[in-house]
């Protein structure tokens, strides 16, 4: 990818941003979505099959603990898990290859943590309980001890974001659980540091697209981690946030994402295991691939002022062609740069193509 194409050349370097989520860091709540895995009956919110029964924790993750807790997780979910501690994308799939929720999983030595959309959380749990029959598993959709996820990125070098990340540790963490920032810059993507093995605690260096790392402990110490974090790092703003996330091509449920989306047209295809082992819906997922082309791609959107809303019309010499779904105008106190969006484009529409919404023009992008 030609470097003024790739997602870190969309925002002003030298930046480190930090977002915070969990149990004991935001008060907050999000509706609960179900959803339907197969289109057919739905996976309900609540264990015994009833309507959704209220909302759920913003951030909180899912635990997945016992003996037979990596063999479950590998025949039920798309990815393939890595040995402890790491980490990997992977997905909850519907019988017939349908997302129901994509995750990362964080294989630690004693329990793997799922973090997903929090709208998707208790369907994630709902489903895995679903298919749980004689694995010795437990589910877990709220820690039994509150926890926090602190995340630190920008486009400042890697070093600098790892040196960054280590000495929030190292205030504001036990001393025996700091690990320092080289060892924090050589991990790579899914690479994983248990800070406090037992005990829950890690660093996981992040699949995102400029340099990520997500710090998991109790929220008194991330939270404490945050006064550190304040001298070197701003908070993500909503408006900011929005625009990282088309920047990084992560499809969001209710936008791009619906019951019906497949995980190889979604821009989720690092979620799934083709020719390797058996999962729920990886028969269609197979077949999908096989046939050698996917007909449809969720696509990035650059337009060089501002971009249409969602539901606008994406037009091809004049032919309808797909519609805009996310749209992230520039963040106000940045220097000038594209507004981004998102759209699903036949996939014959080859990166580069300059394509038209709403009277203005936008070129097509892969995503990352």
């Amino acid at each position: 990818m030609p470097a003024a194409d790739a997602p870190g050349a969309l925002l002003p370097g030298g930046r480190l941003w930090y977002r915070r989520s969990g149990s004991g860091l935001l008060s907050e709540r999000v509706p609960a979505d179900a959803g339907s895995p197969d289109g057919d009956s739905p996976i309900s919110d609540s264990p015994d099959g009833d309507s959704p029964g209220g909302d759920s924790p913003v951030g909180a993750g899912i635990l997945v603990r016992g003996a037979d807790r990596g063999s479950f997780l590998t025949r039920i979910m798309s990815g393939a898990l890595p040995r402890a501690p790491g980490a990997a994308r992977t997905a909850l799939l519907g019988p017939k290859g349908n997302l129901v929720a994509a995750a990362v999983a964080t294989v630690l030595r004693e329990q793997v943590v799922l973090d997903c959309e929090p709208a998707r959380q208790e369907a994630l749990r709902a489903g895995l309980d679903r298919y749980r029959i004689a694995d010795r598993v437990e589910i877990l959709g709220k820690p039994p001890e509150p926890a926090a996820n602190l995340t630190v990125f920008g486009t400042a070098t890697l070093g600098s974001v790892a040196a960054a990340v280590a000495a929030a540790i190292a205030t504001n963490f036990p001393p025996a659980s700091a690990p320092s920032g080289e060892a924090l810059a050589a991990l790579a993507p899914g690479g994983v540091l248990e800070t406090a093995p037992g005990e829950g605690r890690f660093v996981r260096r992040d699949f995102a697209p400029w340099p990520s790392f997500t710090v998991h402990g109790p929220p008194t110490e991330t939270e404490a981690a945050v006064s550190t974090l304040q001298n070197a790092a701003s908070e993500v703003s909503s408006a900011e946030a929005e625009y990282l996330r088309l920047a990084a091509g992560e499809p969001r449920r209710g936008a791009e994402l619906d019951d019906s989306s497949l995980p190889l047209a979604s821009g989720l295809a690092a979620h799934v295991r083709l020719g390797q082992g058996c999962y729920i819906g990886q028969e269609y997922v197979a077949r999908q691939a096989h046939r050698g082309r996917v007909p449809r791609l969720l696509r990035q959107l650059r337009f060089p002022a501002g971009a249409p809303p969602p539901g606008a019309a994406v037009t091809l010499e004049d032919r309808a062609v797909g519609t805009i779904t996310s749209t992230a105008p520039r963040p106000p106190d940045w220097p000038p740069g594209p507004a981004l969006a998102l759209a699903t484009l036949p996939a014959e529409i080859a990166p580069g193509a300059a394509v038209a919404c709403a009277g203005a023009e936008a070129t097509v992008h892969s995503l990352p």
